[in-house]
């Protein structure tokens, strides 16, 4: 690892060959938990950001955007100027607050490889507040709670119960390993949870 003005370059010589998203979000880890160290010692709130990888010996040089693919090309056909102006409107209501939460949790959920889940669960733990605020819900029957937003959502227990599960550990400190193709089962069916709240809301 080499790093020059803020840029890091980073060699790994592995004898398999990785799926380069795969590769990125484990190099992340590593350089996020190195800078982690040096944070907590220095008092700085470094960021990392991992736009390129490149293997002339295979071929590859690709540059990483911002999508997150699975969630880009579910949502390919959304019109950006008509979506934005109906969520702008539920964002300045007085509840806005936990939508706002919401929606910050989710690019979270995006950015951070190992924490998804926990940012998909709380996502959707921020509507359900939303929820109970709305219909000024009983604060302490948290079953009504979920029952009433497991009904705006149209969606059933099972699929909320995937999202808790895999949060779980992340929540309360443990590890916990999950594959590329869980990770956009828990992305795809958080978003479709969370459209189809927002859409009733």
């Amino acid at each position: 690892m080499s790093i020059i003005l803020n840029q890091v370059a980073v060699w790994i010589d592995s004898p398999v060959e990785w799926d380069i998203y795969d590769l990125r979000n484990v190099v992340l880890t590593i350089l996020q938990n190195e800078l982690s160290a040096i944070g907590y010692l220095k008092g700085l709130a470094y960021d990392v950001e991992i736009r390129r990888v490149l293997n002339p010996l295979l071929g590859v040089d690709c540059v990483f955007g911002i999508e997150m693919p699975c969630i880009a090309e579910r949502n390919k056909a959304i019109v950006l100027d008509n979506a934005i102006s109906t969520i702008r409107k539920k964002l300045t209501e007085p509840l806005g607050v936990y939508l706002h939460l919401c929606l910050t949790d989710l690019k979270s959920a995006m950015k951070e490889p190992n924490d998804t889940s926990f940012f998909c669960y709380r996502a959707i733990e921020s509507l359900r507040q939303h929820c109970v605020a709305k219909f000024s819900l009983n604060p302490k029957n948290k079953d009504a709670h979920w029952e009433k937003f497991r009904e705006i959502a149209k969606c059933d227990r099972t699929a909320i119960m995937m999202i808790k599960a895999s949060a779980d550990a992340p929540r309360h400190g443990d590890v916990a390993a999950m594959t590329a193709d869980e990770r956009v089962k828990l992305l795809t069916t958080t978003w479709d949870i969370v459209d189809a709240y927002l859409a009733t809301a």
